[in-house]
């Protein structure tokens, strides 16, 4: 299969929990779904499965590494590489809106556009959560 095909599958996949939790966020669908591990062992599998062919495929850059820009940006030289990257970007920022709903239950559609956040850009969501939090969470209820 070509990475653009990969590329596609992968991002529609988590599409439908990104959907439910922002437009539904109380509902007992999205509730059960913030509570599973499914979503993340599946994204989980799909990003050890393409770091594994990446590796295999051409085995690391020259020069690749996580220790400076240069080594990461050779990290990233092929599609297969960047397809890794982004199945890794998709689970992550999943489990941080996983963590937001579990985090402030009670908060229902006040956390849809923050959940919205997340998904365009993981950590920006995070930090406009973790700076709303006290807002969100019920008076007297203990941070996790």
């Amino acid at each position: 299969m070509e990475p653009e095909t990969i590329f596609t599958i992968l991002n529609l996949l988590p599409l439908p929990v990104w959907l439910l939790w922002i437009a539904a966020p109380r509902s007992r669908p999205a509730r059960a779904l913030a509570h599973s591990l499914w979503p993340f062992v599946g994204l989980g599998a799909i990003y050890a499965a393409l770091l594994a062919y990446a590796l295999a495929a051409g085995g690391p850059a020259e020069g690749s590494s996580f220790t400076s820009l240069a080594g990461v940006m050779a990290l990233f030289a092929s599609p297969w590489g960047v397809l890794a990257g982004w199945a890794h970007y998709l689970c992550l920022d999943l489990f941080v809106a996983r963590w937001i709903l579990r985090d402030a239950p009670e908060a229902g559609y006040r956390l849809s556009p923050i959940l919205t956040l997340t998904l365009m850009a993981g950590p920006a969501g995070l930090l406009l959560y973790l700076a709303l939090r006290r807002w969100l969470r019920p008076a007297g209820e203990p941070a996790c």
